[in-house]
């Protein structure tokens, strides 16, 4: 991995990081009408709908830090 690789995979790091803090925000602010009532089936397939979202952005965002996190810690020297 050379620097503009190491650059690159930075950026997408981040580029995951925002993806997944918006789609958080989603979700909490769905949560945040639930009322003592239960939700209608709607709501509550809309509310399991955007969880899975939120946690494929987060499996990106893990992923992309991962991959970041050892090209930091090996050095972008290093070759697969």
């Amino acid at each position: 991995m050379n620097n503009a690789e190491f650059v690159e995979l930075h950026v997408e790091c981040v580029i995951a990081m925002r993806g997944y803090f918006v789609e958080a925000e989603i979700t909490t602010a769905m949560l945040a009408k639930c009322t003592a009532e239960p939700l209608p089936f709607a709501d509550r397939m809309s509310l399991l709908s955007q969880e899975v979202i939120e946690t494929n952005a987060q499996t990106r965002y893990v992923s992309a830090k991962s991959r970041l996190h050892d090209a930091a810690r090996l050095g972008y020297g290093f070759s697969n």
